[in-house]
């Protein structure tokens, strides 16, 4: 055999032997480990650890963990690498002549026959190397394995991988990472969450459960995570906007964390470990959309009217009209104005239409070419824009000299863009005996519209206390100069243009103008508060406000009336309201206004407004025409009689009118008492509730009514019954009236005559009575309730006839079927047709859900019933 192959054969048998005791020391050192990790595999994959307690099921886990670490430090150090000299001993002793440590020796004596005879031997040793083979070590794995272990646990490990499927790694997670925090009672920690979406969007919380899916929230949205523990927890958010923080903790003990979620991602609480993890989507925010459905136009009363429609996905907040001169001023290329616009709900709605109507007269670009866009915004900010359309804006149109002087300085200052120049360094005002004049007066620093403006007022009001009639207009004039004069910035000589603005209007209409200009203010105010929520101490001054301005404006108007031909009573305001009373039923007037508070005190906001409107349209749309029976050149209300003449009509028209007089009356107070009952029922039922803890006491005798000391009306004493009682009678007397001038027709209401009607209502009443006397309010307000119905329709019945006798009688010559307040006269019951006011019982109604609503957000102790009660109240 040649040596070269001899010794390579040798080498991999020293290779093939060394492996072989490598594995050998491995499986001596690791045996106890490798039973060890085998069986506990095995008992996890088996599902031994998933039905135990995560406290008990850690308890076993960590003690047998740290076994097998400490079984892997035992082996560690048992373990040696094999020796060469045990590798060749596992050689040499295959055979006699041990080879591989007799190739190693060297001959001791020199010469050709000591090199011959070792030259013989080594090839007899290079051949006996043939023979060798690696060692098995059988007896040794035989003596460290008996059961064959080594085969028998893998594949018992490998069936049971088979046998759990997917759950095979949640076994062994259980099985390798135990809850630690189990340990310190981290396993019984609850984890509360919810998400509050935006408020515009209007959308319900949403209560996030364990294990739940991707969730899909607006953009935005507010996560609250609450829970209890020892310390407090930490929340990681991963995604598009990555976040971390702790928890706080809370006045009751409890911990909590508010995050705000802007991007799709992953939310998870760390306590002792992850205990809870919700993944969200976030879903975008589109801007909204808006649009003209009709091009603007000019208007009644200057008016700019148009018509638009604004959509979002979530609801539009707000509307505006943005305005930009077409030509504008080379200092101010971008100079842009926005009015907004009243929207027809408080905001929100997904998609809206409605028709604007805006006084833009006052703008300081009246009278000029502008281009006008809609503007619409949504909860989030976002804005969208319609097409831009050319207009020009209408201008209150001055014919007063003077009023067109005012007017015009007035637009000068507003329209000047630039600023004033910067004040000079003045030197000489660093010296003791200088006077700095600079700082009185920077007129001069002024930019040319402010200049104009104040050369402008300063010529009109020369010599003014001679040639000006109007001294209050005179002195206005120059407190407008001195003003200007002294004003340092363009913001401050802005400030003149209310001055001016009322000046021009004094001198122009007089002082209805005044009185409109308050109604109209007070009508927007009250409106911007019902629509914007604000606070109930706020909508009732601004109602009180309004109610004033209202009465102020009617006594404005009548005092023009009389000033244009009639005598001025002794009490303008009273002969108003009066004169108003009688062209809209009695008290209809005042009780438009009564109904409007309780709209607003109870939260029914989009009637309140509605009916807001239609008072402030009523209001504006008076006017005075000549009666009948007035001499020529006496303006007065329409069908007005002067006092001490007597009325011109026909005897049955006329006594047809007395009725419904004397109907309307009775009607009238019908309803009050049922009104009366009702509050005294609920006020009953609020005692009893209170009883117990002594509240309440009882019932005053009238408690209920609106009749206040000192004012005239029905006599309202006496306890309910009584006053059911007294009504029945009149309702008697009533009818004997009738019977006696032969009232027998028709009524409308099916075969019943005027006769039968009024019996069915008299007996309506004493049932009522009857029910009152015997404490069962419940039944008397029904039989009410019947009573006021038959009244109120024949009422109707009679009035339709008095239209058709009216009809009969003027013809198509006939005088204007007009009230003062443009509305059809339908007979002197009418009560305010066409305006919708809810009654007083559905008030009544809506007082008590608020009052309840506040009650349970007051007692509420959990937060989130309270911010759910919270936005109730907001929106109701």
């Amino acid at each position: 055999m040649d040596q070269d192959e001899g010794l390579n054969a040798l080498g991999a048998k020293l290779a093939a032997t060394r492996r072989r005791l490598l594995f050998l020391a491995i499986g001596r050192a690791g045996w106890p480990v490798f039973v060890f990790v085998s069986g506990f595999l095995a008992l996890a994959l088996a599902g031994v650890f998933t039905p135990l307690s995560p406290f008990l099921r850690t308890a076993i886990l960590l003690p047998l963990l740290l076994l097998g670490a400490g079984l892997a430090l035992y082996g560690w150090r048992r373990f040696q690498l094999p020796q060469d000299a045990e590798v060749r001993q596992l050689l040499d002793q295959q055979s006699e002549l041990r080879p591989i440590s007799s190739l190693m020796d060297r001959p001791v004596a020199s010469g050709p026959v000591p090199a011959s005879l070792w030259q013989t031997h080594r090839a007899r040793l290079l051949a006996e190397l043939r023979n060798l083979r690696p060692p098995s070590l059988a007896a040794e794995w035989r003596a460290l394995d008996k059961y064959h272990l080594r085969f028998v646990l893998p594949a018992l490990v490998l069936v049971l991988a088979l046998l759990a499927g997917p759950a095979a790694p949640g076994r062994l997670s259980q099985a390798f990472m135990p809850d630690v925090g189990a340990l310190a009672g981290a396993d019984r920690m609850v984890v509360e969450a919810w998400v509050t979406p935006p408020d515009y969007t209007g959308r319900a919380p949403i209560f996030l459960q364990a294990g739940t899916d991707s969730v899909r929230i607006p953009i935005g949205s507010e996560v609250t995570l609450r829970t209890q523990a020892a310390s407090a927890p930490r929340y990681r958010l991963r995604g598009d906007e990555p976040l971390s923080g702790r928890f706080m903790k809370m006045p009751d003990g409890a911990y909590e964390a508010k995050v705000i979620v802007r991007g799709s991602g992953r939310l998870s609480v760390h306590w002792w470990g992850e205990r809870a993890g919700w993944a969200f989507t976030v879903e975008p925010d589109e801007a909204p959309a808006i649009e003209f459905v009709s091009l603007p136009a000019p208007g009644a009363r200057d008016q700019v009217e148009f018509r638009w429609q604004a959509s979002d996905d979530y609801g539009v907040v707000g509307v505006a009209l943005s305005i930009r001169l077409r030509d504008p001023h080379p200092s101010a290329l971008d100079a842009e104005d926005r009015v907004s616009i009243p929207m027809p709900a408080a905001g929100g709605e997904r998609e809206m239409a409605a028709a604007a109507q805006l006084d833009l007269t006052r703008h300081k670009w009246a009278g000029l070419a502008v281009e006008l866009t809609l503007n619409a915004v949504d909860g989030a900010g976002q804005e969208g824009r319609s097409e831009t359309v050319p207009f020009i804006l209408p201008e209150k149109l001055m014919l007063d000299p003077l009023a067109r002087a005012a007017q015009e300085a007035r637009l000068t200052v507003l329209r000047e863009p630039r600023e004033y120049e910067p004040l000079p360094r003045n030197a000489a005002a660093l010296t003791p005996e200088a006077i700095n004049s600079e700082a009185s007066g920077r007129l001069h620093l002024a930019p040319d519209g402010i200049r104009q403006a104040a050369l402008m007022l300063d010529s009109i009001t020369y010599r003014g206390d001679l040639f000006v009639p109007d001294l209050g207009a005179f002195m206005g004039l120059r407190m407008a100069l001195g003003h200007l004069q002294s004003a340092t910035t363009k913001a401050e000589a802005d400030g003149v243009e209310t001055l001016l603005w009322s000046i021009a209007l004094k001198l122009e209409y007089g002082s209805v103008a005044d009185a409109r200009a308050r109604l109209e203010a007070a009508r927007a105010a009250l409106e911007r508060a019902l629509r914007d929520g604000a606070s109930e101490d706020e909508i009732r001054r601004l109602m009180q406000a309004f109610r004033d301005a209202a009465n102020e404006y009617l006594a404005a108007r009548m005092a023009e009336a009389f000033a244009q031909g009639l005598d001025a009573p002794s009490d303008q305001q009273d002969s108003a309201a009066q004169a108003a009373n009688r062209s809209m039923g009695g008290s209809d007037f005042e009780d438009m206004l009564n109904a409007l508070q309780d709209l607003t005190e109870t939260g029914a906001t989009e009637q309140a407004r509605q009916l807001l409107s239609d008072i402030t349209n009523l209001l504006q749309n008076l006017e005075f025409q000549r009666g009948q029976g007035q001499g020529d050149g006496m303006p007065g209300m329409p069908g007005q009689q002067a006092d001490g003449e007597e009325s011109d009509l026909p005897p049955e028209e006329q006594e047809m009118t007395d009725a419904m007089r004397r109907l309307s009356e009775l009607l009238r107070e019908q309803r009050q008492l049922n009104d009366d009952t009702l509050a005294q029922q609920r006020g009953e039922e609020r005692r009893g509730q209170q009883g117990s803890s002594g509240e309440g006491g009882p019932p005053q005798d009238g408690e209920g009514t609106d009749t206040e000391p000192g004012q005239t009306g029905p006599d309202r004493s006496g306890t309910l019954a009584e006053r059911q009682g007294r009504l029945g009678q009149m309702v008697e007397e009533f009818g004997r009236q009738q019977a006696e001038r032969g009232r027998q027709g028709e009524t409308g209401q099916g075969s019943q005559n005027f006769t039968e009607v009024l019996e069915a209502i008299r007996e309506a009443q004493r049932r009522a009575e009857r029910a009152l006397n015997s404490g069962n309010e419940a039944r008397a307000l029904a039989d009410q309730e019947r009573a006021t119905q038959m009244l109120s329709q024949l009422s109707r019945d009679l009035a339709s006839q008095l239209d058709e006798l009216r009809a009969a009688r003027l013809g198509e010559q006939g005088e204007s079927s007009n009230d003062p307040f443009g509305r059809p006269l339908m007979g002197a019951g009418n009560d305010g047709e066409g305006v919708e006011i809810p009654s007083e019982a559905e008030r009544q109604r809506a007082r008590e859900i608020l009052n309840e609503l506040r009650r349970r957000y007051g007692e509420a102790s959990d937060e989130e019933e309270r911010d759910y009660l919270r936005r109730l109240l907001e929106r109701f």
